[in-house]
């Protein structure tokens, strides 16, 4: 039968005593201690809760006299586990990848870094959730930045199954820049390599047997996923150059530049940003003063670098290479233009 909200926290919080502290707590300590965190409000509350932990969900909870205190007969069960499908686990595990890629957790803690991330959400969702009668208009104490969740994550799961199974996938995919007479999307198949994620948008990188050489494609763009029997054969060069390809690239597109010593000149205030959160792994910061904070970076300007630097304004000057500045005096002046072109005069 479906488990209840309260339900659910009261059994989480008898396994997690149970197991934890096997033979320490007896029938009274436990009932106080789940009165006390989910407002249980007898000894017969928490029996009916064990009882129904034992019959419908196997918990093998047993009591021990002599200690005066309840454990597992089985020292490994876990009621979380029990009640995760193989689909879940699967899941769990997509998820762990994911999480190790996006947020840098080592393998060996990937998996309890994630479970734990998980606890903590419900911790926090059950701590700032209105209560029964609580105006809607409560003071909010947590407050995060609301994010519209589409551009197909869902194919990131069956992107990492393809990737570990070392099979083919066929989509559709719509063109960014597609005309009227594009708007039929093509059918395409892919050797995928690696799953890249750029500003909350995520792209599959793979080699394309067609022009035989690796292609970047953007999820949001694709449809029709599926995943191929046949297995992936990528040239070795091929495999080489995506394994390069983001060391020194910024964001997502490519260059047909070579790498090169960008420096910037950031005020003092963007300076501290910037040192908090650098643009790139390749940062340097050559000289920071009470004038300007300079860094240097080692990258192959691409378009995702220059609109990036544009979103600086005021703050920021490119010292060098003399085309980057070029380049970003050209868009200034563009942008500038466009203004200019549409002003009115009083």
């Amino acid at each position: 039968m479906p488990i209840t909200r309260s339900a659910f926290q009261r059994y989480r919080l008898i396994d997690e005593t149970i197991s934890r502290y096997p033979r320490q707590y007896s029938k009274q300590r436990l009932f106080e201690l789940c009165r006390d965190q989910c407002g249980i409000r007898s000894l017969s509350s928490l029996e009916k809760d064990i009882q129904r932990l034992r019959e419908d969900h196997d918990a093998p909870i047993a009591y021990d006299k002599r200690s005066d205190g309840y454990y597992y007969t089985n020292p490994q069960f876990r009621l979380l586990r029990l009640m995760l499908t193989p689909d879940d686990m699967e899941a769990l595990d997509y998820a762990r990848q994911v999480l190790a890629a996006t947020q840098g957790a080592s393998v060996a803690d990937e998996l309890s870094n994630a479970l734990q991330k998980v606890r903590q959400s419900l911790d926090i969702i059950r701590e700032v959730k209105p209560g029964e009668g609580t105006s809607e208009l409560a003071r909010r104490v947590v407050y995060v930045e609301e994010k519209i969740l589409g551009g197909n994550r869902q194919y990131v799961p069956m992107l990492i199954r393809a990737i570990n199974q070392n099979r083919q996938i066929m989509f559709r995919y719509t063109k960014h820049d597609a005309g009227a007479q594009d708007t039929v999307p093509l059918l395409r198949t892919l050797h995928p390599i690696l799953l890249r994620e750029v500003w909350d948008s995520w792209y599959v990188i793979g080699y394309d047997e067609r022009t035989n050489k690796e292609r970047t494609f953007a999820l949001d763009r694709m449809s029709d996923l599926s995943l191929l029997d046949d297995p992936c054969d990528v040239p070795k060069e091929v495999l080489n150059n995506v394994s390069e390809l983001f060391e020194h690239i910024y964001g997502i597109t490519d260059s047909s530049g070579p790498v090169e010593e960008i420096v910037l000149s950031f005020s003092p205030l963007f300076g501290r940003y910037v040192k908090a959160k650098p643009i790139h792994q390749t940062q340097e910061v050559l000289s920071d003063t009470d004038a300007a904070c300079v860094v240097r970076l080692r990258l192959a300007p691409n378009r995702d670098l220059l609109m990036h630097l544009r979103s600086y304004g005021e703050h920021l000057t490119v010292l060098q290479p003399q085309t980057l500045v070029d380049e970003m005096r050209k868009s200034l002046q563009a942008t500038l233009g466009q203004y200019e072109a549409t002003s009115v005069t009083p």
